[in-house]
C-alpha cells in the first residue's frame, strides 16, 4: 500500500509526462480546429482526472 506522499509523486509524475507529451503534440501537428480545440484539451482533462483519482485512491487498490 502506497502512502499519500508516494501516490502524490506518482500522480504528479504521470501528469507531467502526459501533459508534456500532449503539449508537444499540440505544437507539432498541423493546424486543425478539431485537434487543437477539442481532442487535445479533452485528453488533458482526462489525464488530469485520472491523476486525481489515483491520488485520492479511487482506483488501483
Amino acid at each position: 500500500m502506497l502512502s499519500k506522499y508516494q501516490r502524490g509523486l506518482i500522480s504528479l509524475g504521470y501528469l507531467t509526462i502526459s501533459w508534456s507529451l500532449l503539449l508537444w503534440l499540440h505544437m507539432n501537428i498541423e493546424p486543425n480546429v478539431f485537434a487543437h480545440m477539442v481532442a487535445i484539451p479533452v485528453l488533458m482533462l482526462g489525464t488530469g482526472v485520472s491523476a486525481w483519482r489515483f491520488y485520492n485512491k479511487h482506483c488501483c487498490e
